[in-house]
């Protein structure tokens, strides 16, 4: 029951995000065309000469500049609110994942623990509780050597939080092992990019560039391609190496043309650098 109200709510906050971005999407684009409208009457006024006094043509132009100034600092902050839309997104997203996980697992395991045998283990009671259990042979299947690693989802959820709490290095390490014993996961791709972003948040931008290479490279149907993509041209711009940061942008516009919140953040980001 508390699984599926957790489930019911990570998908009303996913919804909710959703149509927080895309109302700012559409905020944007009404907002960056009247910012291209205002462009166009000054680029007009100034060729033309206006059609009144020096004065008039003037002051209408600076009330255009005015407005234009204005559109622009809120365009800026349309965008800035897309990109924290976008971060927490990508967040939930990762949360149902590791909630649809979690819930694969123990349906999984549940007729296991309902069956006979188990059942009688559990209600059996303990005998000559004052006996010392026999500790294994090294080298036998009951030793530490052989315990087996978590399970993916496990490893994944550790490593999450520990880069929601900021450990970087450690969970660059947890990520990569998702990748290294569990390569076939579902979970592998996600891994894989968030060793990026570890790599990126500790300034590391070349091992960053390696691990979104990775991504694209490596997993064609990831959910993380795109983003890769993105990041990856972050990851350049700051290296300083423009050329490949508008190539990986420019691969995000080609690519990817339904991703409207990411192809925004792709083009703001040519903007900077054409």
């Amino acid at each position: 029951m508390f699984q599926g109200k957790t489930s019911l709510g990570f998908v009303a906050g996913l919804f909710s995000l959703f149509l927080m971005g895309c109302a700012s999407t559409m905020d944007m684009e009404d907002l960056q065309a009247r910012v291209d409208a205002n462009t166009a009457q000054i680029k007009q006024l100034k060729h033309q000469g206006g059609s009144g006094t020096v004065s008039q043509d003037s002051v209408r132009l600076a009330d255009i500049e005015n407005r234009l100034d204005q559109q622009k600092a809120r365009l800026a902050n349309l965008r800035g609110r897309l990109d924290v839309i976008d971060h927490r997104l990508d967040t939930l997203m990762e949360k149902i994942d590791e909630q649809n996980a979690r819930i694969k697992s123990m349906s999984q395991a549940a007729p296991l623990s309902s069956s006979p045998s188990a059942m009688a283990k559990t209600t059996t009671p303990p005998i000559a509780t004052a006996i010392s259990p026999v500790s294994p042979p090294q080298g036998t299947p009951g030793s530490a050597a052989s315990i087996p690693p978590p399970s993916a989802d496990i490893l994944y959820r550790q490593a999450m939080n520990d880069y929601q709490t900021g450990h970087y290095q450690l969970s660059k390490k947890e990520f990569g092992q998702v990748v290294s014993l569990y390569p076939q996961s579902h979970l592998a791709s996600s891994a894989e990019f968030w060793v990026g972003q570890s790599e990126f948040n500790m300034k590391h931008y070349d091992k960053a560039v390696s691990s979104f290479l990775q991504v694209i490279k490596n997993y064609p149907d990831s959910p993380k391609r795109a983003v890769a993509y993105f990041k990856l041209g972050r990851s350049y711009e700051s290296l300083g190496k423009k050329k490949d940061a508008i190539h990986s942008y420019r691969r995000v516009l080609e690519l990817f043309p339904l991703e409207r919140q990411l192809d925004e953040l792709a083009k703001r980001r040519l903007s900077r650098l054409e």
